[in-house]
């Protein structure tokens, strides 16, 4: 508490007279009931808190505070204040005194002399409280961090005498409040004020008003998500206009509108292509009195190359694959891996490492998940481990690399900017914040390999379309080719800033120029030769964040890879 009650007799008793710095350090902040000893209605109280005097004059209700200042010039500390009861004169003079020597804490004397009024003059808590009641406060947890449309929220409110807490709103027009349910009405401020009006306690205690205690916070729209899902490129030979459709919670009707006009327009509820390239679409669900507006991005390729649009479903199962294929005819490698598996060496062996590494493809091949999990018990911190996640695909038609010279085939880039994809995580990968290291190796082969170039991306929680700049990749691997500049994958690549934190764009920017020599043979290297295979490459596994006593790592690809 804040300070001590003191009659200025018992202060010159404890032998501290008008020196204020001899009372113990150990009670300067100490606030004690009033002393057992004291009247029924003493009529001056003197407090100390730790820097200054405040003098309590009880009598007909009247009381003032003083700074040590005014008390020692007026009264002299520590002496008896003479007579029972103060006079209104004297009272006056003492507040003249008080009004010309305010000190810096005077809030700090208030707080301290309010309580010693209740005390010393026969209210609040305490042994020594009359017939006004005990003190007591109420404890109100925060109702706030609803939305519009959520239902009722039950107030909940605690009395330190156990008696029943009492709520209402001071807002009506935004919340309501019956018995202890409370109701969002409106978007805005919400006040609601608990209160407890004091009376006997079931010990038989009497119990003061408590003071209202409110809670104010804001009610917000509640939040809509909106389903858009349009097709994840289009050819113009077969089709040059594409229904548009999106839904909301709401009801509301979605609008939709072109961010690339150059590519594409809106008329209506269609898209009208207009050109090769990325088109950009944004579905928007409007506001009204109890949703908020929401809108989400699209991005649809017209005229891409396809490196693939859906999986054979065959080729689901355990372990580590390099048997499976797109609908496009490419072939299809994944290998999650890890050394505590124990179950081989970079490939991990199904039949030993059981469930822990598996592929997954549902029977419309719309994705495909390549799955490491390391269980609780097979995993120690600290101890050497090793493990990865990567999925390779091949362009159409392709099945692997020509071991003898360039491999024809596969796309090449003209005037295409972007590596478009759809790619979901696990939560625990995300909370792990590992990013994925994507390849494109080319055709060009050379000293018995072949070119690839590589980027970095730190992927967001769940399934989410990307669009990669080609501009972003660089030759990490020359293979001995002349007059080509070539970045470190472990230096350069791997340790790209994540461009979403806050100046995570910044520093991205920086270490790509850092690079450009490397992306600019990327760029040379992507138009004169064509590219055979796109590689998803989880480097680094979770190792931290478990779920269910399983440390998971997982990898799936959904829907269409284009270059775009």
């Amino acid at each position: 508490m804040l300070g001590r009650v003191v009659r200025p007799a018992e202060h010159a008793r404890q032998g501290r007279g008008g020196n204020p710095a001899g009372r113990p350090a150990a009670h300067d902040d100490d606030f004690g009931k009033t002393n057992a000893s004291h009247d029924a209605n003493p009529q001056s109280v003197l407090i100390w808190s730790g820097r200054e005097f405040a003098l309590v004059l009880c009598g007909q209700t009247k009381f003032m505070i003083a700074s040590q200042v005014s008390v020692a010039s007026s009264l002299g500390v520590g002496e008896e204040i003479a007579g029972s009861v103060a006079t209104d004169s004297f009272i006056k003079e003492q507040e003249t005194a008080v009004k010309q020597r305010l000190v810096p804490h005077a809030r700090r004397l208030t707080l301290l002399a309010t309580g010693a009024l209740l005390a010393a003059c026969g209210g609040g808590g305490g042994e020594g409280a009359t017939s006004g009641g005990r003190f007591q406060t109420i404890d109100f947890k925060y109702p706030g961090g609803g939305m519009l449309l959520d239902g009722p929220v039950t107030l909940s409110a605690l009395a330190t005498s156990g008696l029943p807490v009492g709520f209402q709103s001071s807002t009506p027009a935004i919340c309501t409040v019956s018995g202890a349910q409370l109701t969002l009405v409106k978007a805005g401020e919400c006040r609601v004020v608990a209160s407890q009006a004091g009376g006997n306690s079931s010990d038989g205690l009497t119990w003061a008003a408590a003071d209202d205690v409110s809670q104010l916070f804001n009610v917000l729209k509640k939040t809509q998500q909106v389903t858009f899902a349009p097709p994840d490129y289009v050819l113009s030979a077969n089709t040059t206009t594409v229904p548009l459709s999106a839904t909301s919670p709401s009801g509301l009707a979605v609008t939709f509108k072109s961010n690339t006009p150059a590519t594409c327009a809106i008329e209506g509820s269609n898209l009208k292509l207009l050109g090769k390239g990325t088109c950009a679409v944004t579905a928007t669900a409007p506001s009204n009195d109890n949703w908020a507006e929401q809108s989400v991005d699209r991005f649809i390729a017209v005229d891409p190359l396809l490196i693939a649009d859906g999986f054979q479903p065959s080729g689901a199962g355990r372990g580590s694959s390099n048997s499976m294929s797109t609908k496009q005819g490419g072939n299809v490698s994944v290998n999650p891996w890890g050394s505590p598996l124990s179950a081989g060496w970079e490939w991990c062996d199904g039949n030993a490492g059981g469930d822990w590494c598996y592929r997954d493809i549902p029977a419309d091949g719309s994705t495909l998940t390549s799955a490491l999990r390391y269980p609780e018990k097979n995993w120690t911190p600290g101890g050497w481990q090793t493990g990865f996640n990567r999925i390779d695909i091949f362009t159409p038609g392709l099945t692997g690399f020509n071991g003898s010279g360039d491999t024809t085939g596969g796309l090449q880039v003209t005037t295409e900017t972007a590596l478009g994809f759809t790619l979901g995580i696990n939560s625990g990968l995300y909370a792990a914040n590992k990013p994925v290291v994507l390849h494109l190796n080319l055709g060009k082969r050379n000293n018995g390999c072949n070119v690839e170039l590589s980027t970095l991306v730190w992927p967001l929680n769940g399934l989410t379309s990307y669009a990669i700049p080609l501009t972003n990749f660089a030759v990490t691997n020359a293979c001995g080719l002349a007059g080509v500049t070539a970045a470190s994958l472990g230096t350069d690549i791997r340790t790209l800033p994540n461009p979403v934190t806050a100046d995570g764009l910044v520093r991205f920017q920086a270490a790509l120029e850092r690079i450009s020599g490397a992306r600019a043979s990327a760029m040379t290297l992507m138009k004169s030769s064509n590219i055979v295979q796109v590689r998803f490459r989880l480097m680094d596994v979770n190792d931290t964040q478990k779920t269910n006593g399983v440390y998971a790592s997982d990898l799936t690809l959904k829907g269409a890879i284009t270059i775009q």
